[in-house]
């Protein structure tokens, strides 16, 4: 009799679990239909998938991958994942490492001779983790005349990065991603293994998981079985937004929503990969000064909502892609976007949190807050004492110029949206006068501004540039990059000097201070004349969001 109740009561506990699932998934599912009932069926769509306990527990296929077709976003729907691509590519590098056939500290001209040799050694591991400071190849590209439009080859891009010749800045000094790194990783993956990079993750990744929908796109032209396309939208009309780029490493693998769980599954099972490579993959290396950055090896380390979480977010032209693992609870989100004008950021942490909401329950989330800095009590100075801190500053870290002027007895800040006073609260002090806690600071000619969260924003005082025409002539004429075999012209249009470029047309350059330019397009944010010791112009700097100081010498 009490085996069979036993029995009974095993049966009735796997109901309830089952019930239990059956609801959890019932949950998501309403909210996350209720996130797509804003879009169109008959527009470029998105795939969701959810892993719980190493099983694709739920997937949802929401619009259309092809428009000229009309073929609908389904369960075999190939992705373009962009830079979710990279902890591949990582990963490929540690099964290369675990057979002793590489080591991460290695100098990469080790593998790669046509380097450069730079004052300081780069290795494997500053390429894993954005540390080299390698310029980016998307912003170099850019500005040796590529568009986005033109079809560029793995060979190209590999020999615009031989090509250069200066850092952003001394390796592990910094991180600053680079989707150079990655490209250089997936060569030294095919000299190391002497197959190209789309046949060795084939054979040593895709094959093992049984990832029969997945590879490397590494030449145009090349068959994808269920490819989906991006698009955009020109007033009411979609319009097919092209990627041409072919190199491989950084991006360009196209997966499906159920090789993507197969891969987020092995992160648990280590079906490929041993343990130890799976912890050297989630292994932050601190910078040269002990700081951490929070990115380990193609992967960003993070938590959220008191959650560690283990994530990748791509984008190419209107391609959108997601990857999210949080080991501690054994889920993983994959999210893929083919619309641009569908918010997939927003969409991801909406989808996050509805997952969250339901399997986060055993755990309480922490949300960690900061200690937040408090208003001081005011204290008086006199107008001589204020006056002093009176000019411009300049903020290189975002390119914008903050005033401080003395009016009425007061300090203010003039920004674009207006005027607000500067309240003393210590000889060099400052606090600004609204009901948020932001703090100004004066120190050997800089400005200091402080947030709640004691985050810190450092401007430099300067002294605003008056050119016009004619002043302004010295820097016209033609300037060449042997780097990128480049070259620009510059010119003034009214009182502004203007740089073209025959195939991307003319960058507007606003002056700032004395030979200090910023433009009006990405790939010219900063422009930087150079004199030398006799004070004539020898050529500029150029500096973009992932490529910094990029030299031109003036030739005409």
């Amino acid at each position: 009799m009490k085996f069979r109740f036993l029995i009974i009561l095993q049966f009735a506990c796997v109901h309830c679990a089952k019930a239990q699932v059956n609801s959890d998934l019932e949950s998501i599912s309403f909210k996350i239909d209720s996130l797509l009932a804003y879009y169109q069926e008959n527009e470029p769509g998105v795939a969701i998938g959810l892993v719980k306990e190493n099983q694709l527990i739920f997937e949802r296929y929401f619009g259309l991958a092809n428009l000229d077709y009309e073929i609908p976003i389904h369960k075999n729907t190939s992705f373009h994942v962009a830079s979710v691509s990279k902890q591949f590519t990582a990963f490929a590098i540690l099964l290369l490492e675990e057979e002793g056939k590489l080591s991460l500290a290695d100098d990469i001209r080790v593998y790669l001779p046509e380097m450069h040799e730079f004052e300081n050694t780069i290795t494997i591991s500053h390429l894993l983790n954005h540390t080299s400071g390698l310029k980016d190849k998307y912003n170099l590209l850019r500005l040796s005349g590529w568009t986005l439009d033109d079809v560029i080859t793995n060979e190209q891009v590999l020999e615009i990065i031989f090509n250069q010749e200066t850092l952003n800045f001394q390796p592990n000094e910094k991180h600053m991603y680079s989707n150079a790194n990655y490209a250089l990783l997936a060569e030294i993956v095919a000299r190391v293994s002497k197959m190209s990079f789309a046949e060795f993750t084939q054979q040593r990744i895709f094959e093992p998981l049984q990832m029969n929908d997945s590879k490397f796109v590494d030449q145009k032209g090349q068959v994808v079985k269920n490819k989906s396309l991006s698009y955009f939208r020109i007033d009411s009309i979609y319009v097919e937004d092209l990627f041409n780029n072919f190199s491989v490493g950084a991006t360009n693998l196209n997966t499906t929503i159920t090789d993507l769980s197969k891969w987020a599954i092995n992160y648990q099972t280590k079906r490929i990969g041993s343990q130890a490579v799976f912890d050297k993959m989630h292994t932050l290396t601190p910078l040269n000064n002990g700081e951490n950055y929070g990115y380990a090896n193609g992967l960003f380390i993070n938590t959220y909502r008191g959650f560690k979480r283990l994530e990748h977010s791509g984008q190419d032209a209107s391609y959108q892609a997601y990857l999210a693992t949080f080991p501690e609870l054994n889920i993983s989100v994959m999210f893929t976007n083919i619309n641009g004008e569908i918010n997939g950021a927003r969409m991801v942490y909406d989808i996050m949190d509805i997952c969250l909401e339901v399997y986060g329950n055993d755990k309480i989330a922490i949300k960690t807050i900061p200690n937040k800095l408090t208003h001081q009590e005011p204290i008086t100075l006199t107008p001589d004492e204020l006056k002093p801190y009176q000019g411009h500053y300049w903020d290189e870290g975002d390119n914008y110029s903050r005033e401080i002027k003395f009016e009425n007895d007061t300090l203010r800040l003039i920004t674009s949206n207006g005027k607000t006073a500067l309240v003393p609260v210590g000889e060099h002090s400052f606090e600004l006068d609204i009901e948020e806690y932001v703090a100004v600071s004066f120190l050997e000619e800089k400005m200091i501004i402080t947030l709640d969260d004691g985050y810190q924003i450092v401007s430099e005082r300067y002294t605003p540039a008056n050119y016009n025409a004619t002043t302004l002539d010295e820097f016209t004429g033609r300037y060449y990059s042997p780097e990128l075999n480049a070259y620009y012209s510059f010119s003034i249009i009214g009182n502004q000097l203007v740089a073209k470029h025959t195939r991307l047309g003319e960058f507007y350059l606003e002056a700032i201070k004395k030979d200090y330019f910023i433009g009006d397009k990405g790939s010219f944010l900063k422009v930087v004349f150079i004199r030398n010791t006799s004070n004539e112009l020898t050529g500029f700097e150029v500096s973009s969001s992932r490529a910094k100081n990029v030299s031109f010498l003036k030739i005409e």
